[in-house]
């Protein structure tokens, strides 16, 4: 099968039965050969790219995605470390996180 889009054929099959084939229209074909030539140009382009540079441009991006990655990672922890602080939970060391209110040194307050 070509990569030509079919322009309002009818007629007969192979077979020799009246099979209707899709039909296209004009502005189908258009933008048939304008996919096709788009992915050409691009193929034209890439070509004058050296084999270094893609591969160092995909180094790159990855690098810059894995220091997102830790970024947003150790501000989830910072975060979830907050809550756990604001709801008084104990952190992962087992050190309460609120002062002991039965300590050993006592304050006097006078009441007026």
């Amino acid at each position: 099968m070509s990569d030509e889009p079919k322009v309002e054929q009818t007629g007969q099959s192979e077979t020799g039965n009246a099979a209707p084939e899709p039909e296209r229209t004009p502005l189908a074909g258009f933008l048939h050969h304008q996919r096709k030539a788009a992915e050409a140009a691009l193929k034209a382009l890439g070509a004058f790219i050296p084999p270094d540079f893609r591969k160092y441009s995909r180094e790159a991006r990855e690098e810059y995605l894995k220091s997102f990655k830790v970024l947003i990672e150790g501000a989830r922890a910072t975060v979830e470390r907050e809550i756990k602080r604001a709801r008084g939970e104990k952190r992962d060391d087992d050190q309460p996180t609120r002062p002991s209110t039965t300590g050993k040194t006592k304050v006097k307050v006078e009441v007026s």
